[in-house]
């Protein structure tokens, strides 16, 4: 009876540092829709495929591109304004300065009316408000200016927004959308995963949370030289007493595989 329990006892001492885990992809992206929109198209025969990089999804973007045209077009007539009306500035900036000197000679002389010093003032005036009505011209146009290139960024944001990509080599989940239906903001377009590298999930007991930080990692039996690259230090939510721990390793053949692991000692 001793000799059975001891045997027991060394089986459950074995057995304590060994985990299961699923081999799956080392991140997960959820696409979803920043803007709304039919759909133009949606390459359909992409779901369960390794993306080649191209659009999956086109949302309707023709009054989009539309906007952009003009607004580019508005931004050079504005430009040209703006040039335009800093030479009117600088000419009438040259006519207050002549206009200005002109009174300053004439207001102390008293060979002069007061009529042509009254005039002279008058004219130098009208010139200076002309330069402030420039001025002021000019600040608008920067204005619209500066309104109009923050709308063509918005404009490009949008379009861009509206031709859903997924990174080369990423494999294709699951595609939401289809060929003229209509998204919301937020809807779900496209799921897929990162599949350059796997990881493996497991929730190590407090026991062997040094173990995983600084022991060997056995997949299958056998040794190996990956490390933990992620360890949580706070016990998680669901799984009761036990920490968060991920793997990271090289991309297998099929994932989903379920592999034991295990942390020993050095």
């Amino acid at each position: 009876m001793k000799y059975l329990m001891f045997i027991v006892l060394a089986s459950i001492g074995l057995n304590a540092t060994v985990y299961y885990a699923k081999v799956e992809p080392v991140q997960k992206y959820s696409i979803k829709s920043a803007v709304s929109g039919k759909v133009l198209s949606s390459l359909d025969d992409m779901e369960g495929r390794v993306s080649n990089g191209k659009v999956l999804i086109h949302l309707d973007d023709v009054l989009n591109i539309e906007d952009l045209k003009n607004s580019k077009e508005n931004l050079k007539t504005l430009e040209k304004m703006i040039s335009i009306t800093r030479q009117n500035l600088k000419n009438a900036k040259k006519v207050f300065d002549i206009r200005e000197k002109n009174y300053s000679k004439i207001k102390n002389l008293k060979t002069k009316s007061r009529v042509e010093k009254d005039n002279e003032l008058i004219n130098s005036v009208n010139s200076q408000n002309q330069v402030l009505a420039l001025m002021s011209n000019l600040e608008n146009l920067k204005n619209q200016k500066n309104d109009l290139r923050y709308k063509i960024v918005t404009l490009k944001d949008v379009i861009s927004k509206k031709s859903i990509r997924v990174p080369k080599e990423y494999f294709i989940y699951k595609l939401y959308s289809r060929k003229g239906g209509f998204v919301g903001i937020g809807a779900p377009l496209v799921d897929a995963y990162d599949i350059s590298r796997a990881k493996l999930t497991v929730f190590v007991s407090k026991e062997d949370y040094e173990l995983a930080k600084n022991g060997v990692i056995y997949i299958n039996n056998k040794p190996t030289t990956y490390k933990v690259d992620k360890l949580w230090d706070t016990a998680d939510t669901q799984n009761i007493s036990s920490y968060k721990a991920e793997i990271i390793i090289p991309a297998p053949k099929v994932f989903s595989k379920l592999l034991k692991v295990e942390f020993r000692k050095k």
